[in-house]
C-alpha cells in the first residue's frame, strides 16, 4: 500500500514537473535508440570491440550533428548577441569622454526629417493631400497621385508620413458628431459625446494641429525606414554629415531600441527610471565601428566582403547612442484613443550609449563539434590498432608450425 502511494507520488511529480518529464524523456530515448544499437553489436562483436563501435559512431554522428549546429547557429546555443549599455550622455553628446563625442551638435550636420523630404521631392507633400482628399470625395481608393517626381524615392509612401488631409479629417469628425445626434434621436436618450457647434470647431482645429504635430515628429531614423535612398543622397550632397557614425534606420535598430527602452526605465540614473516608454520619444539611432560593410550590391562587393569578414577573426567594437527625448505629460480624455508622444522642445536629450556583446551563441556547438571529432579519432585510432593487433596474430599463427 505504501509502495503503491510512494509511486503514484512520483509519477504524479514527473507529470507536473515539465523539466523533469523532458529529461526522462531524452534519457529514455538515448538508451532505447543507442542502447538497442550497443546491444546488438555487443552480442555479434563482443563487449569490448561493440562498445567502442557503437561509441565511435554515436561520436562521428554528434560531429557532423554539431557541424550543422556551428554553421546555423542552432541545436545547443550559448549566449546571443545582445546590446549592452555602457554610458549615458545627457544634452549635447559632445560632453562625452569618447567617441560619441563626435556626435555632438557643432560637429554634426543636419535637417528636419520633413524638410529634408521637402528639399528632394517639392511638392510631393500636397500632391499627397490633394489626392488623399480626392479619394475621400469620390470614395475610390484607387485614385493615382498625380505627382512628377524627380527621384525615384519620392513616392506616396514617403508623403503619406507627414501629410495631414485637414478637410477630410473635419468631414469625417463631423460625420461622426452627426452619427451621434442620429443614434441619441433615436433612442431618446441624451448621449454626453455629442458636441456643439463651437465645440465641435474647437475640436476639429485641435484634431488637426495635433496630426500635424504628431506628423512633424517624424525622425531620419524614420525616414530612413520608409527610404533610405533619400538619406543617402543627402549625405552625398552635404546636406547631412554625422562625423564618421552611421544613422540607422528605425527598422535596423530595432533591438537596441528595444533594450535602450528597457534600460532606461529600469536603471536608477535615467531620469525615466520606474516609468514606462511613454515618458520619453525615441529620435535618431546611430552607430560606429563592427565588420566593415560591403560598399555596393554588386557581387565583387559581396564576394570580397564575405572573405574579409570570413579572414578578420577579431571584432572591431561595434557602438550604438540612441537619443530619447522626454515627452509632456498629457491626461488621457474618457472615449478617445490616447493622446500622442508629443516631444518636450524644453525637455533635456538622454544619449543611451551601448556596445555589442557578441555572445557565445555558436560556443557550445563548436566545442561539441571538436570534442565529438577528437573522441572520434582516438576511438578510430583504436579501433586502428585493434585491427593492427589482430593482423599480427594472425599471421603468427598461420607462420607457426602445426603441433
Amino acid at each position: 500500500m505504501i509502495s503503491n502511494f510512494i509511486f503514484s507520488t512520483v509519477i504524479a511529480g514527473i507529470s507536473w514537473e515539465p523539466e523533469i518529464r523532458g529529461a526522462l524523456t531524452v534519457l529514455v530515448g538515448s538508451l532505447v535508440l543507442f542502447g538497442s544499437v550497443w546491444l546488438i553489436l555487443n552480442t555479434n562483436l563482443g563487449n569490448r570491440l561493440g562498445t567502442l563501435i557503437s561509441l565511435a559512431g554515436f561520436f562521428g554522428w554528434m560531429f557532423i550533428m554539431g557541424i550543422v549546429w556551428w554553421i546555423y547557429g542552432i541545436g545547443l546555443q550559448g549566449d546571443r548577441p545582445t546590446w549592452e549599455p555602457r554610458e549615458i550622455v545627457f544634452g549635447d553628446p559632445s560632453e562625452s569622454e569618447s567617441d560619441v563625442a563626435q556626435l555632438g551638435e557643432d560637429d554634426v550636420t543636419t535637417m528636419r526629417a520633413s524638410e529634408l523630404v521637402e528639399f528632394y521631392c517639392p511638392g510631393l507633400v500636397d500632391a499627397t493631400t490633394a489626392v488623399q482628399r480626392q479619394r475621400y470625395v469620390e470614395g475610390n481608393a484607387d485614385i493615382a497621385i498625380n505627382y512628377d517626381a524627380p527621384k525615384p524615392y519620392c513616392t506616396e509612401s514617403v508623403a503619406e508620413k507627414l501629410a495631414v488631409d485637414e478637410e477630410s479629417l473635419a468631414d469625417e469628425m463631423r460625420a461622426d458628431n452627426l452619427q451621434l445626434v442620429t443614434d441619441a434621436g433615436d433612442r431618446g436618450i441624451s448621449d454626453s459625446r455629442i458636441l456643439t457647434d463651437v465645440d465641435l470647431e474647437d475640436k476639429i482645429v485641435q484634431r488637426i494641429d495635433d496630426q500635424k504635430r504628431k506628423l512633424g515628429q517624424l525622425t531620419l531614423s524614420d525616414l530612413a525606414a520608409i527610404n533610405g535612398d533619400i538619406i543617402e543622397d543627402a549625405r552625398a550632397d552635404g546636406i547631412l554629415d554625422f562625423n564618421d557614425w552611421t544613422l540607422l534606420s528605425s527598422s535596423a535598430a530595432g533591438e537596441a531600441i528595444a533594450t535602450a527602452d528597457a534600460f532606461l526605465v529600469s536603471d536608477p540614473a535615467t531620469p525615466f527610471y520606474g516609468g514606462s516608454s511613454d515618458d520619453f520619444f525615441v529620435l535618431d539611432t546611430f552607430q560606429k565601428g563592427g565588420k566593415p560593410k560591403r560598399g555596393s550590391d554588386g557581387i565583387g562587393d559581396r564576394v570580397w566582403n564575405e572573405i574579409r569578414n570570413t579572414i578578420v577573426f577579431w571584432h572591431p567594437t561595434n557602438t550604438v547612442v540612441v537619443t530619447v527625448a522626454p515627452t509632456i505629460d498629457k491626461e488621457p480624455v474618457p472615449g478617445e484613443a490616447p493622446p500622442f508622444s508629443e516631444v518636450d522642445t524644453e525637455g533635456q536629450l538622454v544619449n543611451v550609449v551601448m556596445v555589442r556583446n557578441l555572445g557565445t551563441l555558436r560556443l557550445p556547438a563548436a566545442l561539441t563539434t571538436i570534442g565529438s571529432a577528437l573522441a572520434f579519432l582516438g576511438l578510430c585510432y583504436m579501433l586502428h590498432l585493434r585491427d593492427k593487433e589482430l593482423i599480427r596474430r594472425t599471421e603468427e599463427w598461420d607462420e607457426s608450425p602445426a603441433t
